[in-house]
């Protein structure tokens, strides 16, 4: 009597791991398809923005970590509007880290936009 509880036990686990694995197994290939399509739209999006590399505001004032770290703020974007934000956002700081040393800044030019081509 208790061999055939232990076998039943042992037959209701492993059937609840085969269904488990057979879940997990069919979730696999939307999961990559999701993933697929955000890594194309965040590369897309990337390659829009810097089609005409932007020359960074003040960038003569920064490391040359500080530069890598405002690409990628700027590359994470999720909106045009944000991205408009934290250039905003940068150009005030670059000018009074200028303003600090007492140099001037040349007026910042938005950089051009692409017309996707």
């Amino acid at each position: 009597m208790k061999t055939i509880v232990q076998i039943a036990i042992s037959a209701a686990a492993a059937i609840v791991m085969l269904a488990a694995a057979l879940e997990a197994a069919a979730q696999q290939p939307v999961q990559r398809r999701e993933q697929a399509q955000s890594r194309e739209q965040v590369q897309s999006r990337t390659q829009e923005r810097t089609r005409k590399r932007e020359i960074i505001p003040g960038s003569e004032l920064m490391t040359a970590r500080e530069r890598e770290q405002y690409r990628r703020r700027m590359a994470s974007a999720k909106s045009d509007e944000e991205w408009q934000r934290l250039r905003a956002e940068h150009v005030k700081a670059m000018q009074e880290r200028a303003r600090l040393r007492g140099l001037e800044l040349a007026e910042p030019k938005a950089p051009a936009k692409s017309d996707g081509k």
